[in-house]
């Protein structure tokens, strides 16, 4: 039997396994902080006759290091008896460690615990093995698979400034300040910014928590200043000329449609089935993302939008045209498989094209931030101008009042006068050629 397994992590680095010579299964991984397999080899063989290297300048053997992993093992397991822990604790207790179940202190890092950095961010946004997601999941808590997958993108950020060799247990607030320093020397968005110090800020508060930092290094550090453009909304003659033109693809076309006259996430617009059409309604029951499948609406709740006649016919002969057949289960926006509906690219490019064609080139569109989803603040316009707050958030899927004001912040004194027009005759106005 092998004394011990190298293997490389995707970031290049060699970790190594030893082996239980009495079970000959494999221990706890232990990175080498080496890239070569040469050097990471002569490493491994160093641990085996000397000890694995801990805090404080000590060392303890392949042997203890087994069996530390066995009772750990164990104890996750759930296999030992209550007459097996008090054994436990008064043994601990010759070494000087108490252990009283009474205290509710917040735990405190183990000391001897050395965590690279990098590896225990990468690991802490992997969706399926990440224990900071996996108790969410359990505690019924809503993340998404999309979001771990970027946030995790994120982390290549924290290996080009830190490496593979720092510790987690070693980071300071300097070192963070330090990084602040570094990323600001980069073309980032104040959003970006904030999302790539998140990416530490979540796990190290987790790690504080669950004891395997003794206080939050990032906890003095200031949040960026978000200096997000406002959302560009089309004009009601720009609305009214798009939807006179030729469109590439007729769901890119009745995508629009519905974000326009329903205010539909582009999820949301995705996520569409022919059960959801009723005869004035659409029933937006769930979200489509491309990580996590279906999935419940943004902020979790349900919600049913009023549906124009114009838009509702437009659904289902999209509806009737899918080559999987009719259903009432079926994606109104099929996709190439009979189980998934058409990848967002096919909506934003569509809409794109439409946009070129009524005179609004590329360059136009991004110096007026007009995007997909401004569809979504146009639909907030029209709706906060005609009908009260609380039945904006309503149609909208707002939480607060807030956000319902955030998406109306595109008012003109001519909205202001037509407040008593039905939303009905606003939009038919637009869908009138």
């Amino acid at each position: 039997m092998r004394p011990f397994y190298l293997y490389r992590s995707k970031r290049g680095i060699y970790y190594v396994q030893f082996s239980n010579e009495l079970t000959g299964k494999r221990g706890s991984p232990h990175s080498t902080f080496r890239q070569n397999y040469d050097e990471a080899f002569r490493v491994a063989c160093d641990w085996l006759n000397s000890g694995i290297p801990v805090s404080g300048g000590k060392s303890r053997s392949v042997e203890s290091d087994s069996v530390i992993k066995a009772f750990l093992d164990s104890l996750r397991k759930g296999t030992l008896l209550e007459s097996d822990i008090s054994r436990i604790v008064a043994e601990l207790a010759r070494y000087g460690v108490s252990l009283d179940k009474r205290s509710e202190s917040p735990p405190r890092a183990v000391s001897g615990v050395r965590t690279p950095l990098i590896a225990f961010l990468d690991q802490f946004w992997t969706y399926d093995k990440s224990p900071y997601i996996q108790d969410k999941l359990i505690h019924k808590q809503r993340i998404s698979k999309k979001h771990c997958h970027f946030t995790r993108l994120r982390v290549k950020y924290w290996d080009e400034f830190f490496g593979p060799d720092k510790v987690l247990q070693d980071l300071t607030t300097n070192d963070l300040k330090d990084f602040e320093r570094y990323l600001a020397g980069r073309e980032f968005s104040t959003a970006t910014l904030n999302h790539i110090i998140r990416t530490g800020k979540t796990a190290f508060k987790w790690a504080v928590a669950n004891g395997k930092l003794t206080a939050d290094p990032s906890a003095g550090l200031t949040r960026y200043q978000n200096d997000a453009r406002s959302r560009g909304i089309l004009s009601e003659p720009e609305a009214k000329k798009l939807f006179t033109v030729e469109w590439d693809d007729e769901r890119a076309r009745v995508a629009s449609l519905v974000a326009m006259t329903a205010g539909l996430r582009a999820g949301e617009i995705l996520a569409l089935r022919v059960c959801d059409i009723t005869e004035n309604r659409l029933m937006v029951r769930h979200s489509w993302s491309s990580y996590d499948g279906l999935k419940s609406p943004k902020n979790g709740f349900v919600r049913e939008v009023p549906l124009i006649p114009f838009v509702r016919s437009a659904l289902l002969r999209l509806a009737r045209d899918n080559p999987f057949g009719w259903d009432p289960e079926r994606f109104v926006f099929y996709g190439n498989m009979p189980d998934r509906p058409v990848v967002i690219n096919v909506i934003n490019e569509g809409f794109k094209k439409a946009l070129a064609r009524i005179g609004i080139s590329e360059s136009l569109r991004k110096e007026r931030n007009i995007v997909f989803h401004s569809w979504r603040h146009y639909y907030a316009k029209v709706v906060a101008d005609r009908v009260d707050q609380r039945k904006a958030q309503l149609a909208l899927g707002h939480m607060t009042a807030a956000m319902t004001e955030h998406y109306a912040n595109h008012r003109t004194e001519g909205d202001l006068q037509a407040v008593e027009l039905a939303l009905g005759n606003a939009f038919s106005s637009v869908l009138s050629g």
